[in-house]
This record gives C-alpha cells, structure tokens and sequence, in this order.
C-alpha cells in the first residue's frame, strides 16, 4: 500500500525528503544563530504546507482503498444473500406443489376407497398437441395390468378410456374426441342419449328426444350400458338446449365436469368390461 502511494507520489516526496534536510540544516544553522531568519520561516512555512498536503492524500488514498475492501464485502454478502434466498423460494415452492399433489391424491384415494371397482392411479405425462385429437399419456401400462378400453376417471367424472398401451405407459382417448361416443342419460329424467366429443371442449349429448325431459343444468351419467363406464359415473351438466322444429332431437351440450386443462393424476378402473354387470 506504502509502496503504491509512493509511486504515485514520486515527484511530492522526493520534493517534500530535500525540504526536510533542508529544513535539518536550518535547524542546525539556527541553533547556532540562536534564531530564523525570514527566509527560514518562508521556507519552513512552505514545508509545513506541502507536508499536511501529502498527509490528507496519503489519507484520502488510505480511506479509498479501505472502503473499496469494505464494499467488495459487502457485494459478495449481498450475492450470498440473494443465493440463499433463491434457494428457499426454491424448497418453498417445492412444498407447495407437494402438499397440492398430496391434496389430490388424498381425493383420489377418497373417491378409490368409494368404488367397488378395482382401480389404479396413474400420473398424466404427456398431452397431444393436435387439437383434433384429444389424447393423454399416463404414466401406467400393461406391467401395470392396465388394458385397452379399460376407462379412466376422476373424482370429478369421466376421463376417457384407454386406446393403447405399451409397458409402463399408456395412451388415454379422451371424452371431449370426435371419435368418443358413451352411452349417457340424464340422472333426473333418466332420459338417454349419446355422449360425443367435439371440435370444442364441449360435449353433445346426441339422439336425445325432442320430447325428452332435459333442463340447462340438468347433470348427465354414464349408463353402463356399452362395456366401458360403470353406471353413474359423472359426464358433466347441460349447458344448452335447443328444440327446432321438424326435428327428431334436440341439440344439447354438456359442460364436462373435469377441468382437462388441470389435469394431473387419474384412476384406471382394473376391473374388465365383463365384472361391470355382477
């Protein structure tokens, strides 16, 4: 540090070294004289002035470099800091998501215990991006036992059923698919219709009288009949109706009961086709 500020300095202190063996030498002289002449005094007075400049620089080059090492630790203190707190936003947020998946598997295993049926929980992994077919990947297959037609429900209402499978995953056919029809009725009137997908998240409840007893808001259920769906099991409510003349049946729309756009886990039914009717 010395060393810097007498480089930076060379011309001052070698200026203010002979002033002061100058200043000895006057000192020395005087003693003799017994006191300073004028040109003495200037020249003491000169060095007095050069010396309190080198001192305040000399300090102010001290405090510089003192509150530069202050400041470096306070920024790598600040960078700790920030890591730290990054890092518990980070095990927070982790937290939150597993007391949500715990939540919900907590509702599936409600609903599970409820049925007679046998089932299984599978995690969906994958979703088609082709609008025009509606299609899940979950994360069981056939190790799992899990088969083609097998459906897939949860707590809220149908799924869809399973189109393929390979060993540890298998490929979900929507209900809201054009190429998914159930058989449905409505659970007030009992009245019976066809359950097809769409382009739209919606779902047409088809062949439906014109005569039938249907209201917005009325709920619709699977059948049974068709060997897929257990009976009672939750499509979703009316949401539109309209009755034209000369027609055979009314068009209806049914607002699904599962948000397919938060989907994360789901219940295969294990149980075959055939075990629906005992």
């Amino acid at each position: 540090m010395l060393l810097k500020f007498v480089k930076r300095n060379k011309v001052n202190v070698t200026f203010l070294s002979l002033l002061i063996v100058s200043i000895l030498q006057m000192s020395m002289d005087a003693k003799k004289r017994g006191k300073l002449s004028m040109l003495d005094e200037l020249l003491l007075d000169s060095a007095s002035i050069a010396q309190r400049g080198i001192t305040t620089s000399y300090q102010a080059t001290t405090d510089a470099w003192f509150g530069y090492i202050y400041l470096i630790g306070l920024k790598e203190e600040n960078r700790l800091l920030r890591d730290e707190t990054s890092e518990l936003r980070g095990r927070i947020n982790a937290l939150k998501e597993a007391i949500q998946e715990n939540q919900r598997l907590k509702d599936l295993l409600s609903f599970k215990e409820t049925t007679e049926y046998g089932t299984t929980t599978a995690r969906v992994i994958g979703v088609s991006p082709l609008r025009s077919f509606k299609t899940i990947i979950i994360s069981k297959g056939s190790i799992d036992g899990v088969r083609k037609d097998m459906a897939v429900v949860t707590k809220d209402g149908v799924i869809g059923r399973i189109l393929s499978t390979a060993a540890n995953t298998s490929k979900v056919l929507l209900i809201t698919d054009r190429n998914s029809d159930v058989d449905a009725l409505i659970q007030r009137s009992r009245d019976r219709g066809i359950a097809e997908g769409g382009d739209s998240a919606l779902i047409q409840l088809k062949y439906l009288s014109k005569n039938a007893d249907a209201v917005v808001g009325d709920l619709v259920v699977t059948s049974g009949i068709g060997g897929v769906f257990k009976k009672g099991c939750i499509i979703g409510t009316i949401s539109r109706l309209d009755i034209k003349t000369g027609r055979m049946f009314q068009y209806v729309e049914i607002e699904p009961a599962v948000n397919f756009s938060k989907l994360e886990e789901v219940l295969v039914i294990t149980d075959s086709p055939e075990e629906y009717g005992r």
